[in-house]
């Protein structure tokens, strides 16, 4: 086994995701004026373990249930070591349950900081990522893959971070926290939209495989403008910075993106879905702290 292949097993590019969810909370933690770096950085590091381990739990039973082969559309657009052999079995599994300990690790000592609720929000995390693809819930294969990441990437993580660095909870946290969960939601909804019909002949269901490609695309299409409602809104509501509405600014990338997608669904759905989600939070977390720094 090869180090470089241990590593693309846990796809790093996807680690992004994590980062701006926690970014998103140290954003608001900041603007709270709660912001503590260690704190922040020690939380990161146990989110991107557990996102790791998902990756390779996720891997490991697309593999064995048949759902990832050579040719699959999976296969083709990212590297797969686990899949191609230079990833087996056992060290993908030791390396998985390492990173889940450590994760569990640093979750039990920053509940000695702030008390049980740390403990509760981690398993409810890595209940979502365990059985993601693994029975008995199989969340993946049973239309619920894109509520799980919504929930994991947004209010449960945002607000996860948040009361690490502040010590509470808030309802505008949770709020700020809807767009990115519907964003990851949207990476994975391009990805099944795309898959429709080799994940149906596998014998899976996803979200999109049970609406259809039409129905599918529509609610892909509400969901993504919603996100480009929802700055307006907590200025209007929550007397938001006006500054939040610099993720408006992608609007045009949006729209060009969804007339592609009901043009034909590319290969490359699902990292141009990401592409975008990267660029709007970006923006989102901007606006928060430039927002708090002229205030």
């Amino acid at each position: 086994m090869r180090p470089a292949a241990l590593f693309l097993a846990t796809r790093p590019w996807s680690f992004i995701m994590t980062v701006l969810s926690s970014a998103l909370a140290g954003a608001l933690a900041q603007e709270a004026q709660a912001f503590e770096p260690p704190l922040f950085l020690l939380t990161l590091l146990a989110l991107i373990s557990a996102h790791a381990a998902t990756n390779l739990l996720n891997d490991y039973f697309d593999v064995r249930r048949g759902v990832d082969r050579p040719g699959a559309p999976t296969a083709r657009y990212r590297p797969h070591p686990h899949l191609y052999g230079q990833l087996g079995t056992r060290p993908l599994l030791v390396y998985c349950a390492a990173l889940y300990a450590l994760a569990w690790a640093v979750a039990a000592y920053l509940s000695l900081l702030r008390g049980p609720l740390i403990l509760a929000l981690a398993s409810a995390g890595m209940v979502a990522s365990a059985f993601y693809t693994m029975g008995p819930l199989q969340l993946k294969y049973r239309a619920a893959g894109e509520l799980a990441v919504f929930l994991a990437w947004g209010p449960l993580m945002v607000s996860g971070v948040y009361f690490v660095l502040t010590g509470r909870l808030s309802a505008q946290v949770l709020f700020s926290s809807i767009p990115m969960g519907i964003l990851v939601a949207l990476v994975l909804m391009a990805n099944n939209i795309r898959d429709i019909d080799y994940d149906s002949a596998s014998g899976i269901t996803t979200l999109p495989s049970l609406l259809g490609k039409r129905r599918a695309l529509s609610l892909f299409s509400a969901l993504l403008l919603l996100c480009y409602a929802w700055p307006p809104l907590g200025v209007a509501l929550l007397n938001f910075s006006p500054l939040t509405l610099l993720p408006l600014a992608t609007v045009g990338r949006a729209l060009a993106l969804l007339r592609d997608f009901r043009r034909a669904m590319p290969d490359d759905a699902d990292p141009r879905t990401a592409a975008l989600l990267l660029l709007f939070m970006a923006l989102y977390i901007l606006g928060l702290l430039l927002g708090r720094l002229l205030a």
